[in-house]
């Protein structure tokens, strides 16, 4: 699972993961703040994924699955 806290009211967010390729390999849905999304993302392979809003590609950051 993955608790995405969107703390700005009113405005939209998501998160998407990316592989090393840049392919995304999943995407949760786009929600208005204040509020946190519980999201279930199938298993993927342990590794280093980007993450990014698709609202606001600027958002980005990294995480580590293992």
């Amino acid at each position: 699972t993955l608790a995405f806290d969107n703390e700005d009211p009113g405005v939209p967010h998501n998160v998407a993961l990316r592989d090393s390729g840049g392919a995304e390999v999943w995407k949760g849905t786009i929600f208005n703040g204040v509020e946190t999304r519980v999201y279930e993302v199938p298993p993927l392979p342990a590794g280093d994924y980007m993450f990014v809003c698709t609202v606001h590609p600027n958002m980005t950051g990294t995480a580590t699955l293992q």
